[in-house]
């Protein structure tokens, strides 16, 4: 108990504290940021000096967001925060099978809103012990109702009028939040991209992600399906491997992910700007 208040009265509350149970420890992170303050730094450093965080104990880690932002950017601002929590514990010392679980919850659902956002929920929980049962990971959105066929194709994709290095942005391309599959209700525009790279035989192209929602970072986001940040890559990689899988020679394709690099709306005010920014272009790389 003496060492808890010594540690107390040198970092005061305002990084971290121990939750109302006395195996938690809460790891308090400044707004939209992913990274660990130095007040947080230097208290996690004073928790493994007085043997509180040892290397020989089991720990979850649980990542959290407060109602700012949108669902999917809070997803994976959590998950990076659990994540630099867990990088930092291993400095510490700690063991990578030693850290059970390390995940991503979200935001915390509060009835209230305000631009302040609620502070005590840009947290990081360490549970000293481990978890006694498997975070379950947050459940995926339900699926929007299925766009009925049509009974006449879209319009073809023209790159007539287009010269190298231009770019078509390919609309109705949809992906779940954080994840790198593609709807069903994209088949119809990757179908028409297919008929115009079959079409022209000497285009080249290069397929390029982006995606929204992320603010100081430099990082792609996250993919829940690869365990991996290269979300905007590996939505790219999607359709390079469609267009593969129907036929069209590899050579003649690329693709890379630009994360948050490359915005068309910026600073994101509204669903439309992050809607504007989640996208796929094709480059033409030859014609």
């Amino acid at each position: 108990m003496k060492k808890y208040l010594i540690i107390s009265i040198l970092l005061g509350p305002a990084s971290i504290s121990f939750a109302g149970s006395s195996d938690t420890i809460r790891v308090y992170f400044d707004l939209a940021v992913p990274t660990l303050n130095t007040s947080a730094m230097r208290y996690l450093d004073s928790l493994a000096y007085y043997d509180v965080l040892v290397p020989n104990k089991n720990y979850g880690i649980i990542g959290y967001a407060d109602y700012l932002g949108s669902e999917e950017s809070n997803v994976t601002l959590s998950q990076n925060r659990a994540d630099a929590v867990q990088q930092y514990l291993q400095g510490l010392g700690i063991k990578p099978q030693n850290i059970e679980t390390v995940t991503g919850k979200g935001e915390v659902n509060r009835d209230m809103a305000g631009d302040e956002g609620y502070p005590e929920d840009r947290r990081v929980d360490i549970v000293i012990g481990g978890l006694k049962k498997p975070v379950k990971p947050r459940s995926e959105p339900k699926p929007p109702v299925k766009i009925p066929p049509v009974e006449k194709p879209a319009p073809k994709i023209d790159i007539s009028a287009l010269e190298k290095d231009e770019v078509i942005r390919l609309e109705n391309i949809f992906f779940l939040p954080g994840s790198h599959k593609i709807r069903e209700e994209s088949t119809e525009t990757l179908f028409n991209l297919y008929i115009v790279m079959k079409d022209h035989p000497t285009l080249k192209i290069s397929i390029e992600g982006h995606i929204c929602c992320l603010v100081n970072t430099t990082h792609d986001g996250y993919d829940y399906d690869a365990q991996e940040y290269r979300l905007s890559e590996n939505r790219a990689r999607a359709i390079y491997e469609y267009l593969a899988e129907k036929g069209i020679d590899k050579n003649r394709m690329a693709y890379k992910g630009f994360g948050i690099s490359k915005p068309l709306k910026w600073p994101e005010r509204s669903q439309l700007d992050e809607n504007t920014n989640r996208r796929v272009e094709i480059r033409i790389v030859d014609k």
